[in-house]
């Protein structure tokens, strides 16, 4: 977790309006430096940091859209172009989020120009006057003419049919439809869709909605007791991270809920982050019936509804942000709280530039303003987990029993190595899994099946040659999907059909071999042919929408085994789920990632968690071919602080995070020599900086993916003793570390993965 240092520049805290002649603006190209521009004498004392600009820029004065970053009394510029043109009447950004904003550049050696791009939404910065495209479906037209229609028009009407009256933008559209533009226009042409132009106010709002008569909920002493520790931080009005560690099932959200309470009738705001929205409408759900004016922030919003969104949350309309990754920058006027759940989760950490981490950047956003933090999580990173022991502004609050009393889950610990023996053979289900769903059925109880594979087989390979199929751009094999019967590489999307002989040795041993979700569900549908099972995998749930019908459907008592990947791990509350098997606990263990077990441990104790949490109980079966390993014996007795003491020693000696600092930098060529000689030179360049900075570099050498998408991977990593070492470290050798033109470059501070 990143150290709480405000960045070492100007960004001008009081921000009074600009009256310097010129202006330096970020530009969103790349380039880690800012611009000079002249700033007409009429548009002085009328701008301020954080505002769009139009300016030239290159040869031939092309027009590029920046953002002024602050203002200069004058430049060493000879010949000084000048601001054309200011886009916005005030700021987009406010102080804080620009604040933020060059720490971020500055903390994930990031251009500010990416930086402000990341942090205003796509859909806000195209708002063209605050007006959007929707397409309409003709419903008078024949359904001769719909026949004639290709594939791809077919598609883009299925989706607008799955949309239910949502407007979508032809881009947007075209996206999510697999296709281009100039498809839809065709679709215009023959008269099957319109084009409109409306303004966003005219699409019914959903922020404010009728609450229900609350329930009444009993604290417990827990409950009660970490609830007292937030309302304490929140009436000093003083920043602190409470961590805020409890068991699954425990009520972590009631908590989050009292808080927020306690910070709106303050008549503050507060935001809430949740990893992958889209896929806990309980939480949505839960906040809503809570508060009257609430506002959601993810990924699965049409441009309309986020700009929509983004726009009652800038306006002071809504109480509550509740948003995935990106809800960080949401445009709150008076933050008083923020909440991150499941803040162990990586999906917090972005994998583009800026690469930053949601939990973190709240917690310099928190810090920024002077409020408090919460990170709820029954399994905390052992960041975190670290930090409240050695840091005074972190405190910890602890919920060790479940709601009502209710024990924690007895777990099976299957042999899958005994199975195998015993069966002649590999079966996807142990026989005491299937036992349990017989019986779970029998009693119209409910099941959860999680294995973090999706697909078939994971690889195809000759028995005689040992030839594996693999992606041919990739250095990864390609996984087989039954469904629609093709080969996939899940890394770039290449598409094969699987060989009927093999390609090396021309023999017909062709053997599919590996469980993905949809083995599982072949497997399950054979052996129960009258249950109903939903799955959730990347690959099913690719419509509008498709998780939250599939999680009601299921909550309605409608599918009685709910089958998927890390999605179903997650903020799941079914009381009438008894059974919850873990397909392959040792997915994530063969990794070659110091943080290997820490997942495991994480993702086998959430998902263990789904069960036992209503009257009938419940039990959990964790397949897997190492029985022995520590961290699933501990997973098994939901044993986290046994885990925690035994993963920090060993990260003690290695010196690994949070007894240090790790910073990966990855190169890219299409030519395996050129990124080789890169990231040679660049750690040529490094050397003696790192050295005097107390700095170890590990490598150079190819990544354990070594191609993606017909580029060569190689990389380093920066093992500092502090992140105070590695931020000044950067600082000092941030001009040196341009890469050659046709190399590219990506520099991971704080990275989740080393793959």
């Amino acid at each position: 977790m990143t150290t709480l240092t405000m960045p070492e520049n100007d960004t001008q805290t009081d921000r009074p309006a600009l009256e310097t002649p010129f202006v330096s603006v970020a530009l969103p190209i790349g380039v880690d430096q800012t611009f000079a521009y002249r700033l007409p004498e009429p548009l002085r004392g009328k701008v301020w940091p954080g505002q769009r600009v139009k300016v030239p820029f290159g040869r031939g004065n092309r027009w590029a859209v920046g953002w002024i970053a602050r203002g200069l009394e004058a430049t060493d510029i000879k010949e000084v172009k000048e601001v054309a043109e200011i886009l916005d009447d005030e700021p987009l950004l406010t102080r804080d989020l620009l604040d933020l904003a060059f720490w971020m550049a500055r903390y994930y050696v990031t251009p500010i120009g990416q930086v402000f791009e990341a942090i205003l939404p796509a859909a806000v910065k195209r708002k063209a006057g605050f007006k959007t495209v929707q397409l309409v479906v003709r419903t008078e037209k024949s359904e001769s003419e719909v026949d004639r229609i290709l594939s791809k028009q077919r598609r883009v009407l299925d989706r607008l049919a799955q949309a239910e009256g949502t407007p979508l933008a032809p881009r947007e559209l075209a996206r999510q439809a697999g296709c281009t533009v100039a498809v839809i226009k065709s679709l215009e042409k023959k008269g099957l869709v319109r084009i409109e132009t409306r303004e966003v106010d005219e699409f019914a709002r959903d922020l404010f909605i009728e609450l229900e008569e609350p329930k009444t909920i009993h604290l417990t002493a827990e409950q009660a007791l970490a609830l007292q520790r937030v309302k304490a931080r929140i009436a000093a009005e003083e920043f602190g991270v409470i961590v805020l560690q409890g068991v699954t099932g425990s009520g972590k959200t009631e908590v989050y809920l009292r808080a927020i309470e306690d910070v709106v009738e303050r008549g503050r705001q507060a935001i809430v982050l949740v990893p992958e929205i889209a896929l806990t409408p309980q939480t949505i759900r839960r906040f809503r019936e809570r508060f009257t004016h609430v506002a959601v922030l993810h990924s699965g919003l049409t441009d309309v509804e986020r700009h929509r969104q983004w726009r009652d949350i800038r306006e002071g309309r809504a109480d509550v942000v509740v948003g995935a990754r990106s809800a960080v920058f949401a445009p709150v006027r008076d933050l008083g709280l923020m909440v991150i759940d499941e803040e162990h989760e990586n999906s917090f950490k972005q994998d583009t530039a800026p690469r930053y981490h949601a939990r973190d950047s709240a917690i310099m956003r928190a810090n920024l303003v002077g409020v408090p933090v919460v990170l709820g999580s029954a399994t905390p990173s052992l960041e975190s987990y670290q930090n409240v022991r050695t840091l005074d502004h972190y405190q910890e609050a602890r919920l060790t029993q479940r709601i009502g009393g209710r024990p924690m889950p007895p777990v099976h610990i299957i042999d899958m190595r005994q199975e195998v023996a015993e069966r002649k053979g590999h079966h996807a289900l142990s026989r005491a899994l299937e036992k349990a769903i017989a019986e779970a059925w029998r009693k119209q109880q409910q099941t959860i099946l999680f294995l973090n594979r999706r697909g078939f087989s994971t690889h195809l390979f000759c028995v005689k040659c040992g030839h594996v199929a693999r992606c041919p751009d990739c250095d990864v094999g390609m996984t087989y999907h039954a469904k629609p019967g093709v080969l996939q590489c899940h890394y770039c999307g290449q598409k094969a059909r699987p060989p009927e002989t093999c390609p090396a040795c021309g023999a017909e041993t062709i053997n599919y071999w590996g469980t993905g979700t949809q083995r599982v569900e072949d497997e399950v549908q054979r052996k129960f042919p009258d249950i109903r099972l939903g799955r959730m995998d990347a690959d099913s749930m690719r419509p509008r929408g498709g998780h939250a019908r599939l999680l009601s459907a299921f909550r309605d008592g409608e599918v009685d085994i709910l089958l998927g990947t890390q999605m179903v791990a997650k903020g799941l509350d079914f009381p009438n789920v008894t059974v919850v098997g873990v397909i392959n606990a040792d997915v994530a263990l063969s990794l070659p990632d110091f943080r290997a077990n820490e997942r495991t441990f994480q993702l086998v104790t959430q998902v263990a968690g789904r069960t036992g949490r209503g009257p009938k109980g419940g039990e959990v079966f964790v397949q897997t071919f190492q029985p022995d390993h520590l961290t699933i014996q501990l997973a098994a007795k939901h044993d986290y602080d046994a885990f925690a003491r035994d993963e920090l020693e060993t990260r003690r000696r290695l010196g690994y995070p949070p007894f240090g600092r790790l910073a990966r930098i990855v190169v890219r060529s299409q030519q395996r020599q050129r990124a080789h000689e890169a990231i040679q030179a660049v750690a040529g360049r490094l050397i003696e900086p790192a050295r005097v900075a107390g700095i170890t570099i590990l490598g150079p050498q190819p990544c354990p993916i070594s191609k993606i998408s017909r580029f060569w991977r190689y990389h380093l990593l920066l093992k500092a003793p502090s992140a105070r070492a590695l931020l000044h470290f950067f600082d000092g050798v941030r001009s040196d570390l341009s890469p050659p033109g046709n190399i590219q470059m990506a520099i991971d501070v704080d990275p989740q993965s080393t793959l």
